[in-house]
């Protein structure tokens, strides 16, 4: 007799877990429908999206800032000049990836101006230059250089044509994507 009243109380266990199981289930699909309908709800109050970076043809902004020994760089110096203005962060993991391929660009095209903006302290870019042998600017960023650049991320580069405007844009991680990003701007 207490074979039989183990198994039904098994059974009534079995049936609860069941019952739970299904009622879980069931509040999953109903939060994933209510997700649905507010996002649909929300989606006319959505801010229209800016286009990532400045579009070619569109004179690129000056700036002037520190590198890392403290002078001035600005964009202005450089006219006349092809300038590939590399925008990067010490912190990427892209970037970490893509500084070896942007040392090797800027080592084959001497008549490129190589100049990286980069998001990290000045601790942080004197070791990134130093670890990857970066012989060209690096400069310290700025909340405004990136808001006028319009950046969407890093690693992403602008290339400059000698009469400062934009000839190309957009993400790269290596030298041939690097090659491709500043002949198409050609």
């Amino acid at each position: 007799m207490g074979g039989s009243r183990t198994e039904v109380l098994l059974l009534l266990l079995t049936g609860i877990v069941l019952l739970l199981m299904v009622a879980i289930l069931g509040l999953f699909l109903r939060m994933n429908q209510l997700q649905r309908e507010v996002l649909a709800a929300l989606e006319p109050l959505r801010p229209a999206q800016q286009p990532a970076g400045l579009s070619p043809g569109t004179p690129a902004p000056d700036f002037t800032l520190p590198d890392l020994s403290g002078r001035s760089v600005s964009l202005e110096a450089l006219a006349g000049r092809r300038v590939l203005l590399a925008f990067a962060s010490p912190r990427c993991p892209a970037c970490r990836e893509m500084y070896p391929h942007l040392r090797a660009f800027a080592e084959a095209h001497p008549e490129v101006a190589v100049v990286m903006i980069s998001l990290g302290t000045g601790e942080e870019n004197r070791a990134v230059a130093e670890e990857y042998g970066l012989a060209f600017p690096v400069l310290e960023g700025s909340g405004e250089v990136l808001a006028s650049y319009r950046v969407p991320g890093t690693p992403y580069f602008y290339v400059i044509g000698e009469d400062g405007v934009i000839l190309n844009a957009g993400f790269a991680s290596t030298q041939e994507q690097l090659e491709a990003l500043v002949v198409g701007g050609e």
